[in-house]
């Protein structure tokens, strides 16, 4: 609303909540409340700066030295069209409503609890050792689970869905290709229940890739299974931490079957990079997976497993100089008609060029999207499978929807860190299980990492939006509408 006033000399501004930062030697300007971006002038910048310091009275004679009332009255007159400006007088309006989505769509069965890997970052490792050759994860004494479990979670999902006309079925584990034969028993069912019920179910897989062979690709393959791979990288960088159980490296053993996957399926292959302590070199990761014909590379820090292992904030001005450095590629590889989807930048392009809802939450965990541990308890997602003050229910007993409701509370404007950070309507308040590793409860995100992390991208895929034609952005929005990463199905509308 214009501010009308018969002096305008005088009038107290205010400014709305706002991120006002410079990247890529672009002043850009962030509005909390509309979510809209612009790049603005030096004394756009200067009049921000001002009012942020001083909101008062006389601003046009305090900048009048560098600029003249003319060019500073039209800069107040923009901010006032673009609603960063407000009478200094009424009260702040209240939060913006925010959608809490529930209802389910995404069922992930932990087919099994065994792996045949050694990763020492691992957040599921809660083994004593002595488990033999085949490590059981989340702290579980057996492996596989039992077909009618698998069953009744499949009945469960497409009866819980409701209305739904799309669901989606993810297998993990530990290593979900070690249970080919139940997986082999679950599909059909599946798709006999698509049958029934009218429904489409979307089937994908994280693999460790090290039984990606002929029968289990073609299984993959003939029943339009999606297979996300986990790799770190080059064979020095994935070899320091993902190894077998004789403690080598499984690079080697691993990339003969990706080749085939990837020769299956050529860009449409997901892969998931985990970026741990020590030798940490994101644009050598993400070059050298993209080139082995990957559709998408995502990268996600070490957090909550080995404390060896585990990012440090002392890592964290390294990690943001390494995605300056993908953004810059990212621009030039665009302008030179060559687009790659590194989607921890290509999401928040996504997300800040276009306005289409606010988050409440950062994902659908506990609220949209479940997870089922091979003895058919329910949990938020795989990674709180084991800890049982995060159960919730069982697929005997049924749900227990009890913390899907504190979940649902606990929306960005109502955790006491969140409502307070500019980045909280594109972010949704981060990771649940980093902010319980971290701090120890849900209620306070990771604010030393994963925080920090998050509203680097941002900005950088704010810059990025700034750099670039309408049409380049458009084309890397589809390419992370196209991902079917498993681990960011969930932020697609849930």
């Amino acid at each position: 609303m214009r501010i009308s006033v018969p002096n305008r000399d005088r009038i107290k501004y205010r400014l709305v909540e706002h991120h006002l930062f410079t990247h890529f030697e672009r002043h850009i300007l962030f509005n909390v409340k509309t979510m809209l971006f612009y790049e603005v002038t030096p004394l756009v910048r200067d009049l921000i700066l001002r009012l942020s310091d001083h909101p008062e009275d006389h601003i046009k004679s305090r900048l009048a030295g560098r600029f003249s009332k003319r060019e500073i009255q039209h800069a107040l007159d923009h901010l006032e069209k673009e609603h960063f400006l407000e009478d200094a007088t009424p009260a702040r309006e209240s939060n913006c409503l925010l959608k809490k989505r529930k209802g389910l769509r995404h069922l992930e069965l932990m087919v099994t609890h065994g792996c045949n890997m050694r990763c020492l970052y691992c957040y599921g490792d809660r083994s004593d050792g002595r488990h033999g050759e085949q490590r059981l994860l989340y702290g579980s004494g057996e492996a596989g689970m039992s077909l009618e479990t698998a069953l009744k979670g499949i009945d469960f999902l497409f009866r819980e869905s409701g209305r739904r006309k799309e669901v989606s079925v993810i297998f993990f584990g530990g290593e979900p290709l070690l249970e080919m034969g139940l997986l082999e028993r679950i599909v059909p069912y599946v798709r006999e229940k698509e049958m029934q019920t009218g429904k489409k179910a979307d089937i994908s897989l994280s693999t460790n890739g090290l039984l990606l062979k002929d029968g289990n690709l073609e299984f993959l393959v003939k029943n339009r299974i999606s297979c996300q791979v986990s790799l770190d990288g080059p064979g020095e960088i994935h070899d320091r931490n993902r190894l077998l159980p004789d403690g080598s490296g499984s690079y080697e053993r691993v990339m003969d079957g990706v080749r085939r996957l990837i020769a299956r399926r050529g860009g449409k292959v997901p892969v998931r990079a985990t970026i741990a302590h020590g030798r940490i070199d994101l644009p050598a990761i993400v070059e050298h997976l993209l080139s082995l014909g990957f559709g998408s590379v995502h990268a996600e820090p070490a957090i909550g497993g080995n404390s060896a292992t585990s990012i440090t904030p002392g890592d964290l001005d390294e990690i943001k100089k390494q995605i300056d450095t993908l953004a810059l590629f990212l621009v030039r590889s665009v302008r030179e008609n060559r687009f790659f989807n590194f989607t921890n930048l290509v999401r928040q392009i996504r997300q800040t060029r276009v306005v289409r809802e606010r988050l409440a939450h950062y994902c659908g965990a506990g609220r949209t999207y479940l997870a089922m541990a091979r003895d058919g308890g329910f949990y938020p997602c795989h990674r709180f499978v084991g800890m049982e003050e995060y159960r919730m229910g069982d697929i005997d007993t049924g749900p227990d929807w009890t913390l899907r409701n504190r979940i649902l509370d606990l929306t960005v404007d109502n955790r006491a860190v969140c409502r307070e950070c500019w980045a909280r309507y594109l972010c949704g308040g981060g990771c649940w299980k980093h902010a319980v590793d971290r701090s120890g409860c849900l209620e306070r995100p990771d604010e030393e990492l994963s925080c920090r992390i998050t509203r680097h991208y941002i900005e950088c895929a704010m810059a990025i939006n700034s750099e670039l034609r309408v049409s380049d952005q458009d084309i890397l929005s589809r390419l992370y509408e196209e991902s079917t990463e498993p681990y960011l199905i969930t932020g697609k509308g849930d």
